[in-house]
């Protein structure tokens, strides 16, 4: 059940399509289009995950200082 052919078809598909695709204009602008529509979703995927990390290390200060404050209200 191994396809080795399949492979071979999206190599050859990856070498040959840069030849062809640069005469096509639509085609070109179709693929910076696409490039730039992954660095966006790349640049939104960072700053989420900046973001949640950001959150989890204010809700861990925020756990350390209420145990320092709470020490105080203890009877």
């Amino acid at each position: 059940m191994n396809n080795t052919s399949l492979t071979n078809d999206v190599w050859d598909n990856v070498t040959t399509s840069s030849s062809t695709d640069s005469d096509d204009p639509t085609q070109y602008l179709a693929n910076i289009r696409d490039l730039v529509i992954k660095i966006i979703y790349i640049i939104i995927g960072t700053v989420g995950v900046f973001d949640n990390l950001f959150v989890i290390i204010v809700l861990f200060l925020f756990i350390k200082v209420n145990e320092k404050v709470g020490q105080y209200f203890r009877p």
